[in-house]
């Protein structure tokens, strides 16, 4: 995709996967992107609609937040083996783990691109970390060392570590439960950027994207806010003397 100064990166990243959509149209085969926020794939379903093709969703583990698309005429059916991921398997002895930056930093040190690397999963005695299959040769062949632990890499141990899904609580008040207002108060925005997020298509909520700042949520919605993060909106515990309303946000970690 281009790089262009100036350029809305959400504009951009759609054009790619109409393209790719109209490619696998038009060639009668799959084409797989790098990968993205799981819940970027709202949007790449309503553009592989839109194409007449479908689109399916892959991160080499269930719950993945970070997950490969493929867009696939509706004839040729794609399995998960079919993606091009690589799951690599990290070991090292240790009294505390490298952490999830650690990692990150050792593959950007190889001159990776962020989209080419999906979840990475830490135990105790392990890691996991979800790759583009074209760049694991890479990481095998220069990461031995993630942060100031050593490390030993195994390319074909099954997957045995999983996504759970963790939650951090956000508790406070908004003046209204629109749209505008709950964004401004995950992100931590005024409400004015809030407003900007909303009309540039980078709030989700309810399987689709939603652009009008004064949208109402509703106790039980599932949204996500592009750059930010996935969110829960799990209680509306009454209001202020003021009239705000009380509530309390799952944020996905």
């Amino acid at each position: 995709m281009s790089d262009r100064k100036g350029s809305d990166p959400v504009q951009l990243m759609k054009a790619h996967w109409s393209d790719l959509a109209a490619r696998c149209d038009r060639d009668s085969r799959p084409y797989f992107t790098d990968f993205v926020p799981q819940e970027d794939g709202v949007m790449a379903e309503a553009i592989a609609h839109a194409a007449g093709v479908t689109c399916t969703m892959w991160g080499g583990v269930e719950h993945a937040r970070r997950v490969m698309l493929c867009f696939t005429p509706e004839w040729i059916p794609v399995t998960r083996e079919q993606f091009p991921i690589q799951c690599l398997t990290f070991s090292y002895r240790a009294a505390k783990p490298p952490e999830h930056r650690d990692f990150l930093g050792a593959f950007m040190a190889c001159d990776l691109e962020r989209d080419m690397v999906g979840d990475i999963l830490i135990d105790a005695r392990m890691t996991q970390a979800f790759v583009c299959a074209h760049v694991a040769p890479v990481i095998v062949q220069e990461v031995h060392q993630v942060g100031k632990i050593g490390v030993s890499v195994a390319v074909d141990a099954p997957v045995c570590l999983s996504a759970n899904t963790a939650f951090l609580t956000l508790n406070g008040t908004v003046a209204s439960l629109r749209a505008d207002a709950v964004v401004a108060f995950v992100t931590r925005l005024s409400r004015e950027k809030a407003v900007q997020l909303i009309r540039q298509g980078k709030l989700t909520c309810r399987h689709t994207a939603i652009e009008t700042p004064s949208a109402s949520m509703q106790i039980g919605d599932v949204f996500s806010v592009r750059g930010y993060g996935k969110f829960l909106l799990e209680s509306v515990d009454g209001t202020t003397r003021k009239g705000r309303y009380h509530i309390t946000i799952q944020k996905y970690q």
